[in-house]
């Protein structure tokens, strides 16, 4: 049935019908299916087996479960098999058409999706054959797609980076251009090609074309490392090509230049620049090679194309090489030419190289020049027949010609001294034994560079100023530093008056360091031979000068050899010959056996001897002697020999003992004296004079508690330590070294009490010898640590005159200046070097009067302390001082000079006289009545006394939160206008009222709150006026008020605000007048009432007789006294009430209305009034006033009600007049305050003080009836 309705449904089905699982299998291996249709039971199984085979076996073919058992179960089982479709047959419905739709659309859907694949699989084998590596990335940067070419260079596994993040897998290319240039072509759309470097773990270029498309990015790229490296490697060929020294060019076989580097051009054309391919090489290179040498390179090229065709291309490195003569910029220089063949596309070419070898052959002539001056350094060396200074003279001959200079110097350099030692000059006038001070010389930059330096031209060298340049005209010059026996000689140099055409190189230098060390052998060698001779000289005077002789014993031979100085000691002739035995005879015969014995063992035990002996001279005189002698094996001897020196000591022994004689006496005066002396013997023998204490009188130990024991054999550095004892040596060698007694001070650290001493010396001599120094010390210690006391009190006073601002000067008795400190400086403007040694510049001609009396005044001795003076500085300003004089006197007591101490008080006179003009304008302002007269003499004050030009007062408004203008100075209105208002919290104004406080501010426009006036302003000082406003200042530039300017400024506002409160005070009494008139009034008004009830039933008791009525007067005088207690007590202020009674409001109204003048007023009192506790005489004086106000403001018909509040705390008095208008309900309650001619405004203030007085409060509204309602709470 299915096959049936499906054919009718599409002829285009074509249905085969299997009944089993395994037949459906069989057939989709036998036959082509586009789409298995299946129901749920199956005679095998079940649809859904089918499925799963299907899913197994991995049939890509669409597949439908067409079942009349359809459930949630069956579909959910057949979509986790794979079905493509699921389709429920359901009664009433066609299923089979639904189904044909399905089928082709499934199989169309399938289809499509086989030509699909088969097309990726067709690009997919394109992309993986493609030479470029190729990916691509989604929007999100995930890797989509990779070739294997791609994958190889990445050493990636596609399927391992497929689906993630490019920048994740590759982050080595995070942050590189090759990321902006991605990100750019994925925001633009827009393809992008570009070559990129990728450094590390890639290290490669590639070629990058990046095409974006809706789905994100397809990468196209190549390496192209080899080929970068075949581009560099061609541009570094060509770099080298142009950059290399040898001319290089290419001809080919008609000799036209096909290329040439830049050398070639340089050397053929002589311009670098220069176009010379495709021209002739024979054109180009014109006359400037000769015409052999051109006929020999023609013929090496020729030859060399004509061997490319013999043997087909194939040479060596090169097939010519020869030397070539080029003239080039104007020298002739010699080229060593080689000429290679090579093929080309286009003909047979030549390669020629050409190198620049003219240094070498000039070195190679350098060198042969070198071997030959080598050769004559020897020759001279050798030469043993002439003197040390010929040598020198030839060997700096030599040098000139070596180095091709004039002149040759041997000199000797000691300090800045020059001396020419040896020298070589034909054409010079220097001679040896010249001197130069060094620095005149070339070679002061040898000695302080110690090593060799060199110039061929002076003035190209910078030194056309140098001495030798500018005295000698030397242009050219080396030198060499001169050693000699390892110390510093002088220089070997060379010079010259002409310019060098050469520079000096490695050569030259070589080769006068060579000279140098020729000429310090020489000198050194000279010096050996000038020792010997000086030697042998100075031991013939010796022997002369010093009575010493020496002589041989060979006891071989018994031979014995006498100098001529042994002779001369023993008085013989000079040919005398002796012998031991005679020699022997001479010693005195006390002596004999000593030296016997002495020789004999130096013979047997090699055992030295030395001896002070006598002999006896032929003349019989005795003379002292000191022999000396040992034992000598030398080894070109085989026998031993004895050699010794003897000596005549006979002057010294003398010495010696008159040194004992001159010691005794010493001691014998060190033993006896009380002084502290010292005595030190003196050793002048060595390079240095040593000295050691030999003996300390009892008077040196008992005052610095050294012994003789303690330092006798030590020197002064042993004693008292390397510092101070070098600064003793050092006297002592100044003592001896004059020859004469000395004296000093010295410090000798002992004791506290020891250690200035005044110390004399004076040497002990014997015949010309200093032998000995005596010194005496004498302790000063007190007497130096007083002067020190006293050298310091008087640098601390000379500091403190220094340092203080007052001038301190001095003045000689002719009124010449000796002293000026910088305080005068300061004060008055006049230096020290115009003051000292002038009349004092400060005196003018009218004030010499003045000065002259204060001049003799301390010239009697008279000191003058505080006196009040006025001088003018250099500039022409008066000062206030105050001067203080005194005399200073020498020694003896005579005045020689005046002190003169002067302090500026101008400032302190200054603020005097502000201060008496405050209170002159203190006085002003006492009498001062109203608000503006106070503002405008304070601000006066502060513009004519106190310097501020820009001032302004503010005084306090109705308003509690501002402040309303009341005067400025001219200066304040010109800038301003006029001055603001000062509102709460807009000016710093403003805070300074508030807070009642001075405030002081020098920069205004660095504060944050700044008014309107603040603005223009730099900087201000405001002082508030207590409650009356402000007073302030202000200046247009920055300026820093002083704590002087700020105590005045607050003095006139303290007297400002003084004032203030003075007129406030009088204004108040006046109005406290004016209310006591009104009072006087009130009184006669609250009595008037009382005292006609009395005076009319006064006249009622008289007319009548009827004394009842007395009852009723007798009431009204008692009404009248306790109105003028209750009065008075008002008056007095004694409003508190003390003692109270429960009061019936009822009775007390009624009675009060009784003492009013009601006329046709009615009084209505409520039932229910309260009970009050109160006075019920100050209480009636309520009403009586609350009833007579009604009356008097609401008419004789008004009705006034008494009643209780709709609360019990309180009671209420009402009318039914006009009312009073909300306005002035407040300000009815103040004394003094009236709405009716010839009121008091008492009567109401009197109200409210009773009201007060009983601790109640009043408060005014409006009555039910539109009239007054007056409310009392308790």
């Amino acid at each position: 049935m299915a096959e049936t309705k499906l054919v009718n449904i599409s002829s285009g089905f074509e249905v085969t019908a299997v009944g089993a699982v395994e037949a459906a299998l069989d057939l989709l291996v036998t036959s082509t299916v586009d789409c298995v249709v299946t129901s749920y039971s199956l005679p095998d199984g079940t649809g859904i087996d089918l499925l799963d085979r299907l899913q197994a076996e991995q049939y890509e073919i669409p597949t439908i479960l067409f079942t009349g058992r359809g459930s949630e179960r069956i579909a959910s089982e057949a979509t986790q098999a794979g079905v493509s479709d699921y389709i429920p047959i359901h009664a009433g419905e066609n299923s089979f058409e639904l189904l044909g739709r399905r089928i082709q659309t499934l199989v169309e859907a399938a289809r499509k999706q086989a030509v699909a694949e088969r097309l990726s699989d067709r690009f997919q084998r394109t992309l993986e054959r493609a030479t470029d590596g190729i990916y691509a990335v989604n929007d999100e940067w995930r890797i989509e797609y990779i070739n294997e070419k791609m994958a190889r260079r990445v050493d990636r596994n596609p399927d391992d980076i497929i689906g993630a993040s490019i920048w994740e897998e590759f982050p080595s290319i995070v942050g590189t251009e090759l990321e902006d240039k991605y990100r750019t072509a994925m925001e633009t759309g827009e393809p992008v090609s570009f070559e990129q470097y990728l450094g590390e773990p890639f290290d490669y270029w590639v070629e990058v074309r990046v095409f974006p498309d809706d789905d994100g990015l397809t990468i196209f790229s190549r390496e192209t490392t080899a080929e970068r490296e075949r581009e560099l490697e061609l541009e570094r060929s060509e770099t080298i090509l142009e950059n290399i020294h040898d001319a290089v060019f290419v001809l080919d076989d008609e000799g036209t230049i096909e290329f040439a580097n830049a050398a070639s051009k340089r050397l053929i054309a002589g311009d670098q620049s220069t176009q010379i391919a495709g021209q002739q090489l024979e054109t180009v290179v014109g006359n400037r090679i000769s015409t052999s040498d051109t006929e020999q390179f023609t013929s090496a090229v020729r030859s060399t194309l004509n061997d490319i065709e013999g043997d087909g291309g194939v040479t060596g490195l090169y097939d010519a090489d020869l030397q070539l003569d080029i003239t080039a910029e104007g020298d002739k220089r010699t080229f060593d030419v080689r000429v290679t063949p090579f093929q080309s596309n286009k003909s047979n070419q030549a390669l020629v190289v050409a190198r620049d070898i003219t240094e070498q052959s000039d070195v190679k002539r350098q060198l042969e020049r070198e071997r030959d001056a080598l050769r004559e350094l020897q020759t001279v060396m050798a030469k043993s027949d002439v003197s040390a200074e010929t040598r020198l003279q030839e060997l700096l001959e030599l040098g000139c010609r070596m180095l091709d200079l004039e002149i040759g110097i041997v000199s000797r350099v000691q300090g800045d001294d020059y001396t020419v030692k040896a020298v070589h000059a034909p054409e010079s006038e220097i001679e040896s034994g010249d001197q130069f001070d060094l620095e005149s010389t070339y070679c002061e930059a040898v000695i302080g560079t110690d090593s060799v330096c060199s110039f061929a031209d002076a003035v190209a060298d910078g030194r056309e100023t140098h001495p030798a340049y500018r005295e000698f005209e030397l242009e050219s010059y080396i030198g060499v530093p001169l050693v000699v026996d390892g110390t510093r000689y002088g220089t070997v140099n060379f010079s010259s008056p002409t310019t060098r055409v050469d520079s000096f190189g490695a050569l030259e230098r070589t080769f006068v360091k060579l000279l140098s060390e020729l000429v310090s052998a020489e000198i050194s060698r000279g010096r050996d031979h000038a020792d010997l001779q000086r030697q042998e000289f100075l031991f013939e005077r010796v022997q002369d000068i010093a009575d010493i002789g020496v002589w041989e014993y060979f006891p071989s031979t018994g031979a014995l050899d006498w100098s001529d100085g042994v002779r001369r000691i023993h008085g013989v002739d000079d040919d005398y010959d002796p012998v031991l035995d005679d020699a022997i005879e001479f010693y005195h015969p006390d002596d004999r056996e000593t030296i016997t014995t002495a020789v004999e063992r130096a013979i047997a035990d090699r055992e030295p001897y030395d001896l002070d002996l006598r002999i006896v001279r032929t003349g019989g005189d005795v003379r002292d002697v000191r022999a000396w002698g040992e034992r000598v094996d030398e080894p070109q001897d085989d026998e031993p020999v004895i050699r010794g020196v003897f000596q005549d000591i006979t002057e010294r022994k003398a010495e010696e003992r008159a040194h004992r004689e001159l010691a005794e006496e010493y001691e014998a005066l060190l033993d006896t004296s009380g002084d502290a002396i010292f005595m030190l013997d003196v050793d002048t023998a060595g390079d240095e004079r040593a000295f050691e204490f030999a003996r300390l009188s009892p008077g040196y130990e008992s005052q610095t508690g050294l012994t003789t024991d303690e330092v006798r054999g030590q020197t002064p550095r042993e004693v008292f330590g390397a510092e101070r004892g070098a600064e003793l040596a050092a006297n002592y060698t100044r003592c001896v070294e004059q020859r004469a007694p000395i004296s000093y001070q010295e410090e000798l650290d002992i004791a506290p009490d020891a250690r200035f001493w005044d110390t004399s010396l004076a040497p002990v001599m014997l015949g010309d010898e200093i032998v000995r120094i005596v010194g005496i010390a004498r302790n000063v210690t007190e007497q130096v640590k007083r002067e020190r006391e006293l050298e310091t009190t008087n640098q601390r006073l000379e500091s403190l005159i220094e340092a203080t601002p007052l001038t301190v000067m001095e003045i000689d008795t002719d009124g010449t200046v000796i002293r000026w400190n910088d305080g005068a400086e300061n004060m008055f403007g006049w230096s020290r070097e115009e003051v000292l040694g002038e009349f004092n510049p400060m005196v003018p001609d009218e004030q010499q009067a003045e000065f002259e009396s204060h001049r003799q005044r301390a010239l009697s001795g008279e000191p003058i302390r505080g006196k009040e003076i006025r001088r003018e500085t250099k500039d022409g300003e008066v000062l206030d001082l105050l001067l203080s004089v005194a005399p200073i006197t020498a020694p003896d007591g005579e005045i020689t000079s005046i002190l003169a101490v002067l302090e500026d008080i101008t400032d302190q006179k200054q603020l005097e006289s502000k201060l008496r003009s405050l209170q002159a304008t203190a006085q002003r302002l006492s009498g001062a009545q109203s608000s503006a007269e106070i503002g405008d003499i304070a601000v006066e004050a502060a513009v004519d006394i106190l310097g501020f030009e820009l001032t302004g007062i503010w005084e306090s408004a109705n308003q509690a939160d501002e402040l309303v203008p009341l005067t400025a100075s001219a200066a304040t209105r010109e800038l301003l206008g006029e001055l603001p208002r000062l509102e709460s919290g807009e000016a710093l104004a403003w805070e300074a009222f508030e807070a009642s406080e001075l405030r002081k501010y020098d920069d205004l426009q660095s504060e944050v709150t700044l008014g309107k006036a603040d603005a223009q302003l730099r900087s201000g000082l405001f002082v508030p006026l207590g409650e009356f406003g402000l007073i302030g200042v202000g200046t247009t530039q920055e300026q820093t008020f002083s704590d002087t300017d700020v105590d005045l400024f607050q003095i006139l506002g303290a007297t400002v605000e003084a004032a203030f409160t003075r007129a406030s005070r009088e204004t108040e009494l006046q109005r406290q007048n004016e209310r006591l008139d009104e009072f006087a009034s009130v009184v006669a008004h609250d009595l008037r009432n009382p005292l006609s009830i009395a005076i009319g039933f006064l006249d009622i008791v008289e007319e009548t007789g009827d004394l009842s009525y007395l009852e009723r007067i007798e009431a009204a005088h008692d009404r009248m006294e306790q109105l003028i207690d209750d009065l008075l007590t008002l008056a007095r202020g004694e409003t508190t009430i003390t003692d109270t009674k429960q009061i019936d409001l009822k009775t007390v109204t009624t009675e009060a209305w009784g003492y009013v003048d009601t006329a046709d007023a009615t009084l209505t009192v409520a039932e229910a009034v309260p009970t009050v506790a109160g006075d019920a005489g100050r209480l009636t004086q309520l009403f009586e006033n609350l009833f007579r106000n009604a009356i008097e403001h609401g008419g004789d018909a008004v009705t006034v009600t008494v009643g209780q509040l709709d609360s019990p705390d309180g009671f209420y008095v009402a009318d039914d007049g006009d009312g009073i208008p909300p306005a002035k309900r407040e300000e009815v309650l103040e004394h003094g305050v009236t709405s009716t001619k010839g009121g008091t405004g008492f009567g109401l203030s009197i109200v409210a003080d009773i009201a007060k007085a009983h601790g109640w409060t009043v408060r005014v509204t409006e009555s039910t009836a539109g009239g007054a309602q007056f409310e009392f709470r308790y």
